[in-house]
Parts: C-alpha cells; sequence; structure tokens
C-alpha cells in the first residue's frame, strides 16, 4: 500500500466516464504508524474487525456448514512481470493448487483491517483494473493508450505498505503487490480469499476476487429461495458469472438457513465432471495425513504469526563477498536459507523466554547488484574466446578483488557498500521508530574485507590507499641523507626517484615542467653559492647531483656537454646505481683542482642558455603557470639538504579512500570464510590502537582497530581462501589452535575427538619433559634467592610482563581478558580436503554449525529463565507453545523438546519447593 500522504492514486468504478476518472481524488488510508505488525496493533487490529461496520456484512448469516466468516490472504509463488496489472493474474477463475501461498493468521487480520478501512476506494481501484484487463464483445482485449489509464501501471519507488511476514515483505493493497522492503524484487500477486472452491481433493482454494464479489452478491440476496427446476433436473437457482471462461455460472440450493452452491464450467445438460463444491469463508482441510506442502505451509505460517508478536531486538546486515554476478548467485536465497535454519535450531536450543524476548532480523546487503564499475567493459573486450565458461566465472568472481585492490574503484566499492549499509538501517528505522536494539554485521569473503576496513575508518574516516603501505622504507632514505650528505649513492637514488616519478606516464609538457623545475633548482643554488661567502665542500656534489639529463630534445646533450668541460660526472637514470667509491673519490679531487670563478661563470652562461629554451617552450607550451609553482620547490645547498625527494612525493599521486559514518553502533562482527588476515599481511598491518611498535619489533607497523565491540572469525579447516587473524594481534596465539566450534547436533564429531585427545596427550607429554628439565635450574634458582621478599617481587615483576601488549589488544578485540577471534568449523567424518575445498567456502550460509553459533551468541545477554524479581515488561506468550501444565508427561522421552521442557519443569518446581521451605524455616 502506497503512503498516503504521498500517492495520489486515481480510482474510477466500472460506470464511471472515462473523462470523469482522469482526475479522481486519492484514497484514504490509515497512517503508516497504525500498519506496524507489532502485538499491540495486533491486538487493535482484532477489534477493529471485530467492530468495523464494513466487516458485519461478511458475518455468516446462515446455519449452513457452507457458510463462513474467515477471509484468507495469498501471494502468488510466481513474480509479475513488467507491466502488468493484478487483474491479469490468475487467467483462470479458480487459483492453481500449489500457485499460491498463504499468509499467516495474524498477518491475514492486519491486512483484512487494512482492507476494511478502505473498502470502497480498493474494490472501486480493483474493478477498474478489471475493465482495463477484460475483453471487449468481439473478443479482443480492450487495451487503452489514454493518460487516465497510465497510473495504473506506475509504482512508486518508497512505497509504505502493510508489513507481513516478520517485516521483510509489505503488501500494496491498492495494487495488491507483495514486495521487499531491503532488497530489489520483484512483485508479487496479492489475493483476498473469500469463496473457497474444492477441486477433487481435500483442500479448499480461493476464486478470484471478480468472482468472489459476484457470488457474495448472490449470497447477500439469498438466491436459493428464489430456486426452480434446471434443465439438468435440479431443483436450484441459476446464476450467471462473468469470469474469464465463457458460460460460467453457479447454482444455489437449499432452505431457509441450509444452502449449498456449485460452480459450473460447461452448459451442458447434466452436471458432470465441471461442477465444483463451493463455500463461503475458508475452511482447513482437517486431513489427517497432512502432506509435505501442508507442514511446510503450517510451519511457514508459525514463524510469520512468531515474528509478528516478538519485537526484533538484534539486527544483523549480512555483507556477501565475490561471485554475486553469476547468473545462478543470489544473495537473497542464501539469506533465507540462512534465516530458515536458524529459526529452527532457535525452536531446538532457545528457551520460551528467551524467544519470546526478542528476535533476530537478518538483512542481505547487495552492493554488487547496482554497483557498475568503468573497468568491467574494457576487461569484456580483452577477454579471449577460448575456455569461454571458465573465464567468465573468473570474471564474476576473482575481477572483484582485482577491483578493489585498484585505487581506481576501490572508492566506488567503499562507498556502495557504506551507503547500502546505512540505507537499510533508516529504513529499518522509518519501519520500527524508537528501536534501541543491536546491530551487527556479517561478512563473507571479500565482504569481510570490506566491512573490516568500514570499521576501522569510522574515527578517521580517511585513510590511504592500501598499497601505500609499502611506501614506509622512504623516511629512513631521508634520514640517511641528513646523516650522510656526501654520500653519492644517496643523492643518485633520490635523482633516480625524482626522475622515475617525473617520467612514468606523462606527456612531454611534463617532461618540461622537470626541465624546468631542474633548472630553477640551478638558478637558486647558483644565487646562494654568489651571495654566500663560504662555499661548503660538497657543492660540487651537489652540482653533480642536479646536472642529471634532462628529458628535453636537444637540451640533453648540450648539458652533456657543458659537464665535460667542467669534468663533471653525469651518468644516465640506470648508470646511478653503478658508480664506486673509487669513481667519487676521482671526482671529488678532480672538482677540488678547478677554479671556483671559472665554474660560477660556465654554470651561468649554462643557465642563461637553458633560460632561453624554456623561454622558447613557453611561448609554445604556455608553461608559466608550472613554472611559478616549481620555483617555491628550490634546493639550498648552504643546509647541505637535498629536497628533490621531498617535491617529487609530494607531486605524486597518492590516493586516499574516503569512508562513510555508519549510522550505528556495532556490537559484534562476524566474519566468515574471510581473507581479513592475508589482507593486512601484505599491506604490513596489525591490529591494535598504534603504541605496538616495539611489541612487533617494526616501526613500519601499521596498527589499525574495528569499531565494534566484538569480533569473530569463522572458517572451515579446507576453506582456502579464509585465514587466521589472532597472531595478527597477539604473538602468543600463532602456535594456539583455533576455537572449535561446537557440532550442532552436540559436542565433537568422532574423529575430531580422537585427534584431539593424541594432540593434547603428545603437547602434554613433551610439556612434562620440558618441566624435568628446568627442574634443575628451577632449584638452583631457588637456593640463589636472597629472601623471601625479592622472591615475592619478582613473582609480581613476572606477573607483569606476562600481561603483555598483544594480550590486551587481544581483551579489547574480544571484550574478554580470556576471549578468542579464530573459531573453526568441524569437518565431517568423509570429507577429502581437496573435493570439499570449493564447497567450503561457499557453505556458510548453510551450514547448522556457524548458524548455531551465531544465533547463541546474539542471545548471550538474555536468561535462560525468567528473573523471579523481574519488574520489566513480561514475556510474550506464544499463542502456539504448548502449555506444560497442562499436557501429561510424556510415556517415553523420544522427543527432546518433551525432555527438555519437562526438566526445565522438574528444576522449576524443586527450586520453589526449596524457596517455600526456607520461607517456613524462617
Amino acid at each position: 500500500m502506497a503512503d498516503p500522504e504521498e500517492t495520489r492514486a486515481r480510482e474510477t468504478t466500472p460506470g464511471d466516464d472515462a473523462s470523469t476518472s482522469h482526475a479522481a481524488p486519492p484514497p484514504e488510508g490509515a497512517s503508516p504508524d497504525s500498519l506496524q505488525n507489532t502485538p499491540s496493533n495486533i491486538a487493535r487490529l482484532e477489534d477493529a474487525i471485530e467492530n468495523c461496520a464494513a466487516r458485519r456484512k461478511y458475518l455468516a448469516r446462515t446455519k449452513s456448514p457452507s457458510d463462513g466468516e474467515d477471509v484468507r490472504w495469498y501471494f502468488c509463488k510466481l513474480p509479475l512481470a513488467d507491466r502488468v496489472l493484478s487483474a491479469s493474474v490468475p487467467q483462470t477463475d479458480i487459483v492453481g493448487k500449489g500457485d499460491y501461498f498463504r499468509f499467516s493468521m495474524r498477518d491475514c487480520l492486519a491486512l483484512e483491517a487494512s482492507f476494511l478501512e478502505r473498502e470502497e476506494s480498493l474494490l472501486g481501484y480493483w474493478w477498474r483494473e478489471y475493465a482495463e484487463c477484460s475483453e471487449g464483445p468481439a473478443g479482443s482485449l480492450v487495451k487503452t493508450d489514454m493518460p487516465d489509464s497510465e497510473y495504473l501501471y506506475k509504482v512508486e519507488e518508497e512505497r509504505v505498505g502493510v508489513p507481513v511476514k516478520g517485516g521483510l515483505y509489505e503488501v500494496d493493497l491498492m495494487r495488491r503487490h507483495c514486495f521487499p522492503v531491503y532488497w530489489n524484487g520483484e512483485n508479487r500477486r496479492v489475493l483476498r480469499g473469500h469463496w473457497f472452491a474444492r477441486t477433487g481433493g481435500l483442500d479448499w482454494i480461493p476464486l478470484r476476487e471478480d468472482v468472489s464479489e459476484q457470488l457474495e452478491l448472490a449470497y447477500n440476496c439469498q438466491v436459493w429461495h428464489r430456486r426452480k427446476f434446471q434443465p439438468s433436473g435440479l431443483f436450484a437457482a441459476r446464476v450467471d458469472v462473468q469470469g474469464s471462461t465463457p458460460g460460467l455460472h453457479a447454482f444455489f440450493t437449499g432452505e431457509d438457513d441450509t444452502w449449498e452452491a456449485w460452480l459450473v464450467f460447461d452448459t451442458g445438460p447434466k452436471l458432470g465432471s465441471n461442477t465444483i463444491k463451493i463455500r463461503r469463508g475458508f475452511s482447513s482441510s482437517g486431513a489427517a495425513n497432512p502432506t509435505q506442502d501442508e507442514l511446510r505451509q503450517q510451519k511457514e505460517e508459525e514463524t510469520d504469526d512468531y515474528c509478528s508478536q516478538v519485537p526484533v531486538g538484534h539486527l544483523v546486515f549480512m555483507v556477501h563477498g565475490i561471485g554475486q554476478r553469476l547468473e545462478k548467485a543470489n544473495l537473497v536465497d542464501d539469506v533465507v536459507d540462512f534465516r530458515r535454519i536458524t529459526a529452527n535450531l532457535a525452536d531446538r536450543y532457545l528457551t520460551p523466554y528467551q524467544r519470546s524476548t526478542q528476535r533476530v532480523l537478518f538483512i542481505p546487503c547487495q552492493w554488487r547488484k547496482s554497483l557498475k564499475l568503468g573497468g568491467e567493459r574494457t576487461v569484456e573486450k580483452i577477454t579471449l574466446d577460448g575456455v569461454k565458461g571458465l573465464r567468465v566465472a573468473l570474471g564474476a568472481t576473482v575481477h572483484d578483488v582485482l577491483y578493489y585492490m585498484s585505487p581506481i574503484y576501490c572508492q566506488h566499492i567503499i562507498d556502495s557498500v557504506s551507503s547500502q549499509l546505512n540505507q537499510l538501517y533508516m529504513k529499518f528505522l522509518k519501519r520500527n521508530p524508537g528501536y534501541n536494539g543491536k546491530v551487527s554485521l556479517y561478512g563473507h569473503s571479500l565482504g569481510s574485507v570490506l566491512t573490516y576496513d568500514i570499521l576501522c575508518h569510522q574515527e578517521t574516516l580517511s585513510a590511504p590507499f592500501p598499497t601505500d603501505y609499502f611506501k614506509m622504507e622512504v623516511p629512513s632514505d631521508e634520514d640517511q641523507v641528513g646523516k650522510a650528505p656526501n654520500t653519492t649513492a644517496v643523492h643518485d637514488s633520490g635523482v633516480k626517484e625524482h626522475d622515475t616519478s617525473s617520467t612514468s606516464g606523462h606527456s612531454s609538457a611534463d617532461n618540461v615542467n622537470d626541465v624546468d623545475e631542474d633548472n630553477n633548482r640551478i638558478d637558486g643554488s647558483l644565487t646562494d653559492k654568489i651571495a654566500s661567502p663560504r662555499v661548503s665542500e660538497n657543492v660540487p656534489n651537489h652540482d653533480d647531483t642536479l646536472a642529471s639529463p634532462i628529458a628535453v630534445d636537444g637540451v640533453q646533450n648540450e648539458v652533456g656537454n657543458q659537464d665535460e668541460n667542467h669534468q663533471m660526472t653525469c651518468t644516465e637514470e640506470g648508470d646511478t646505481s653503478a658508480i664506486s667509491t673509487k669513481d667519487a673519490e676521482s671526482v671529488s679531487r678532480s672538482e677540488e683542482i678547478l677554479d671556483k670563478d671559472k665554474s660560477i661563470s660556465s654554470l651561468e652562461e649554462e643557465v642563461r642558455c637553458l633560460k632561453a629554451k624554456l623561454a622558447e617552450l613557453e611561448r609554445h607550451n604556455d608553461l608559466s603557470e608550472s613554472i611559478r609553482n616549481v620555483e617555491s620547490h628550490q634546493v639550498s645547498l648552504a643546509s647541505g639538504k637535498l629536497n628533490i625527494g621531498q617535491s617529487s612525493t609530494s607531486q605524486s599521486y597518492r590516493p586516499h579512500i574516503r569512508y562513510t559514518k555508519l549510522n550505528f553502533k556495532v556490537d559484534t562482527f562476524f566474519a566468515a570464510g574471510s581473507p581479513v588476515g592475508v589482507f593486512l599481511s601484505l599491506r604490513n598491518v596489525r591490529i591494535g590502537v598504534g603504541r605496538g611498535q616495539d611489541y612487533w619489533q617494526d616501526k613500519n607497523i601499521v596498527e589499525e582497530m574495528p569499531c565494534c565491540r566484538q569480533m569473530f572469525n569463522i572458517f572451515h579447516p579446507f576453506d582456502p581462501v579464509a585465514y587466521r587473524v589472532e597472531p595478527l594481534v597477539c604473538e602468543d596465539y600463532v602456535n594456539k589452535r583455533p576455537v572449535l566450534i561446537p557440532y550442532h547436533r552436540g559436542g565433537k564429531r568422532i574423529h575430531v575427538g580422537v585427534q584431539e585427545f593424541t594432540e593434547d596427550v603428545a603437547a602434554r607429554s613433551q610439556a612434562i619433559a620440558r618441566q624435568f628439565k628446568s627442574l634443575k635450574v628451577k632449584a638452583v634458582a631457588a637456593f640463589l634467592s636472597m629472601g623471601k621478599h625479592d622472591a615475592e617481587e619478582d613473582g609480581e615483576s613476572t606477573k607483569e610482563e606476562e600481561r603483555s601488549y598483544g594480550s590486551m589488544m587481544m581483551e579489547r578485540l574480544t571484550g574478554s581478558p580470556d576471549g578468542r577471534v579464530d573459531h573453526v568449523l568441524q569437518e565431517k567424518t568423509f570429507q577429502h580436503p581437496y573435493l570439499s575445498a570449493l564447497g567450503s567456502h561457499t557453505n556458510y550460509w548453510r551450514d547448522h554449525d556457524t548458524a548455531l553459533f551465531i544465533i547463541k551468541h546474539l542471545y548471550r545477554d538474555i536468561p535462560e529463565e525468567p528473573p523471579t524479581d523481574a519488574t520489566g515488561r513480561p514475556p510474550i506468550r506464544l499463542f502456539y507453545v504448548r502449555d506444560p501444565i497442562a499436557e501429561d508427561t510424556p510415556l517415553t522421552f523420544s522427543d527432546n523438546s518433551s525432555v527438555k521442557e519437562f526438566s526445565r519443569k522438574v528444576k522449576t518446581y524443586s527450586r520453589k519447593m526449596e524457596d517455600d521451605a526456607n520461607c517456613e524455616a524462617s
């Protein structure tokens, strides 16, 4: 249903003229807050339905078994195509069995209450759609291109409807669309079932709305009182029905308050196989042995009813990784499977109090679906035709990692993920105002790397491109320049870096800028040299450096000839690093012989020639602005330092990634099948707060800490993409095994337990052997101790030393002194490592152990039983939960849920008896 404040839908009745329907008034509806499918609103809707005036005409007026008042709402399994009206689907008068699913009872109450509030406007709009899709007298489909019917095909982008299925979907009653809220999906046809037919089986299947409205009109007129003999011999009243089948009619028979009805699809003289029994109102099949579809329908209705009663207490956004460009990959289906598994596990492993206190809502974050990168077309053009399928698969998976490692597309990917997370959260807040629950993130594969980088930059919101961390050795070279300015190799390396950064990937105009920069440096050095009465001995070396080759036609040869006249050593970029110490000493001896005045005059002559060349180039290339910018970077020969490396670094391009601030605080970050460890290792990054250079014994280490309360790294032992994280937090965890995630059916698998047992025995035997070897050393140390006080001080100091920087960072990352980050799944008993490698990376969405581990963590703060002195909100009693007090004690213990409930009941009763006895004794 569209927002009543924004939607301006126009509706008409079948009898309205086309000219008057062009500007119909907008329908009136309920506010979005009143449509919230919350327990309070559900109770209000139940009362509203009972007391609604429109509801009274749908109540049963007879005592016939064929009469009922229950209305059910359905949604189609197949999506609607674009620009297809709901009135054109289904094409049959009776819905096909298995084509439609039934909404849960509480969702039907919410839909029916909203329908009754706007019944007239909704029915008028529906009849207008049927008129648009109906066939004319000649049998041709009427298609009008008039502007007054165009609004029937228009769908608003941001529409708010009646929430169903736990708030993941909403229903637009005006257009009878069921659409997803948190992802882009197709519209599904919604059908209001009031009249039902039984086609050969025990199930009652709904009729289409237009047929139901005509049958409802005949029912209100009680046409069975005007029955007469039909050609078939039946004493009944005939009602012609306008539907998709020609000659469709209904027979009503009965007396007073008892009546029956049939829908006939043929015009023959006898009632044949095309005669179907119909009834008013929904009725269950009542089969003793329900089918699998009925059991699935019942389970889904119970889940939806549970979601409509219990509020959301924890929100989890699930970020996908690579592979979403594949044809069969769909994150929505993966999250649906994960949601279904967690719901089944919650029924088994959570207590009724925990389930009634809060529920968890898993929402997919599709950052790749709407992201279009410019390099994709170029990659498609250069892709070879050989093994096309393999190349397409690699392009849809591995290329996403390459795009993220590119400084051009990394920003687009980060922006897509951040914006999607914020949009999803704002959509949730719009439909759940005042939400004060927790928010967690789940990242799979590359999605965990993206989520980790976003969480690590929530305070700075900006960081250099990750590959820039490889340049952390540059400051050490500058320190060497300051310490030893006479070293020729250092100056040559600076010239090489400058020439490389200035010539790679630039045009001829950039080369001219480099020429101008070098000449201005020469000019500045000469000015300082003439003005200063004292010239250091390092000046010839600096002149040698500044006389490096210049990449301009004609100028390079001229500079080389002048350098030969002045006996100055000049080398190309490739020969710079090959200068030996002996050559450097010969150059210094020759330069000491030179007369300083002659060198100054010759250099001034050289500068004048170069300036004349530059002036000629300036007239052709308009380089005056570039020259003024370069003049600010001059070399100071008196200080003995070179700024060539610094100027080239300032001109080089250093991409910075801008991060978006998330609109929520993250409680827990789950990384499944994550390559975060290898990404951090390649970036030379560790997890910390920036004070661990001494701990890691590396001054170039970069540390970062994700902004979350707790982090988990979940991986399968055979997953080729997953890596550990704990060794990057604390070095003590290098030899520690990851925490084993329990098997969802209890404990450990047999082969895993045996393997751990053997490893523990071997480790303990080695530890005992080491203790025996160190016993002698400990005894000697004990005899050498000076006193008891000194021994206690040594013990305290050793305890303080045991608390290392890495252990403190581990506590901060996990929220507990004994917390762990790496958690490994148990491999199956007969599972080949190499054959199951690929499947292990994609199976996290459907893994029961992973789902149980996450669901137990999300419910960790909720006690299993309600506190005795609790004064807050009482837990919601689920209407389908069995009452253990009203049931008899089970004779057998085959039902696990019965055993668990019986044990809980016994414990509660024993505790109550003990409390009563203590009260009496006191």
